[in-house]
């Protein structure tokens, strides 16, 4: 699901397994090599997404990225916009398949919406925190945007335990919304 940072390369340079100091640091090596190539991978996609999201992907990071984001969350469906009044028909044959990721960073001072159209696959692994007081899926990782082929993209979630969330789609609509936050950051902990 994830390309370039594996949960296992990922466990590996953060020292979560048991290790050698030799293989931590080769593992440290390996990241560093993953993110050099994913770099690479961004700038052949820079013609396949809007500006703003690959600016997000390319230099999102600290406040402007999701390291420790929380899922807020993920729909999945082929009429997320459909009403089901009665009035309208739900016309079968005309729907597409589309999802809808959204995620509040660890400062819970953006919200980041990814709206995923055309999607050919999903793949979720996800599965409640067993040691979280609040249950709950915990905090995202990391993430990656690449290439399948020419006409796909998959967009990867990796959470801190290991739970994982892969999209592939033709076109992707991001979108990101300052919160005007009326809070102090410690009240998100109570």
């Amino acid at each position: 699901m994830m390309k370039y940072f594996t949960p296992n390369l990922i466990a590996a340079a953060n020292d979560w397994i048991e290790q050698t100091t030799p293989e931590l640091r080769k593992a440290e090596k390996r990241f560093e090599s993953a993110v050099a190539d994913y770099r690479r991978e961004l700038e052949r996609l820079k013609p396949r997404v809007s500006q703003a999201a690959w600016d997000f992907f390319r230099h999102g990071n600290n406040e402007t990225g999701l390291h420790d984001a929380r899922l807020l969350s993920l729909k999945v469906g082929d009429g997320l916009n459909y009403v089901p009044d009665g009035v309208t028909p739900f016309r079968v044959n005309r729907q597409r398949t589309a999802t809808i990721v959204e995620f509040l960073n660890y400062e819970q001072s953006f919200e980041y919406v990814f709206d995923l159209r055309r999607v050919h696959r999903i793949s979720t692994d996800l599965f409640v925190e067993k040691e979280s007081f609040a249950k709950s899926l915990g905090d995202l990782y990391i993430y990656e945007l690449v290439a399948i082929n020419e006409k796909l993209l998959q967009l990867g979630f990796l959470f801190a335990t290991g739970a994982t969330i892969g999209i592939q789609f033709e076109r992707l609509v991001f979108r990101r919304r300052r919160i005007q936050r009326q809070y102090e950051p410690g009240e998100m902990y109570s």
